[in-house]
């Protein structure tokens, strides 16, 4: 009974894993280019070229003056070449190959799409600001304006946090609160302040929960009777 209850199992996940490239196309694409991207970064290029690539499109303050549209759009397609195996795990495995998916499969590629591009720019320019008034002020060190900033972290928190509505009704607000709270573990503190990442995190899943509640009631006017 147990084991066939495993083999019941195993199909059941097999066959969600067949459907995914015809449920989530868009996000399938995506992390076909990160890997593709990834690889070419960490492996084919020599590590001096791919440091200058990687200051080329980070969203610095200098960079952000002097190329915005490049960098906000080069620091979404290189993922984090410097960061750990679990966290790039959480951020694109989790974060894009799971809830970005889901999002996909139930609100449409246009939405889950967009959630996580307003979510990677949105959050973006909060830091931009929150650099040149703090740095301005002395809060932030001098160094920060050419601190290295890319990757598609804003994008999948903005995914995270956009699921909130999807779920059940008694695991949205531990769901919601988890997405605020999570990114202050890890947090550098200026004084009162913590450091812009943190702040960038917390805005993109400000971005996600907000984008999610509204195209989920959207959905749900447009299909009163579906669930």
């Amino acid at each position: 009974m147990i084991q066939t209850s495993a083999l019941q199992t195993s199909a059941r996940h097999l066959r969600t894993l067949a459907l995914y490239p015809r449920r989530s196309p868009a996000t399938l694409s995506i992390l076909a280019l990160l890997l593709v991207d990834g690889f070419v970064v960490g492996h084919l290029m020599s590590q001096a070229r791919a440091d200058h690539l990687v200051e080329a499109i980070s969203t610095n303050l200098d960079n952000l003056d002097d190329h915005p549209v490049r960098v906000l759009a080069g620091s979404l397609l290189v993922a984090d070449v410097h960061g750990t195996w679990f966290g790039n795990l959480l951020t694109i495995g989790f974060g894009l190959g799971v809830c970005m998916a889901f999002l996909e499969h139930r609100v449409g590629a246009l939405r889950a799409v967009g959630v996580t591009l307003l979510g990677h720019v949105g959050a973006t320019l909060v830091t931009a600001v929150v650099l040149v008034v703090a740095i301005r002020d002395g809060t932030y060190p001098q160094a920060t304006r050419h601190t290295l900033d890319y990757g598609v972290s804003y994008a999948s928190m903005a995914a995270i946090a956009a699921v909130t509505p999807l779920l059940p009704r008694l695991l949205r607000v531990w769901w919601a609160g988890f997405c605020l709270l999570y990114p202050f573990m890890s947090a550098q503190w200026y004084g009162d302040l913590p450091d812009f990442t943190t702040i960038g995190h917390v805005s993109a899943a400000l971005i996600g929960l907000g984008s999610g509640f509204l195209f989920v009631g959207r959905l749900r006017r447009v299909e009163p009777d579906s669930g």
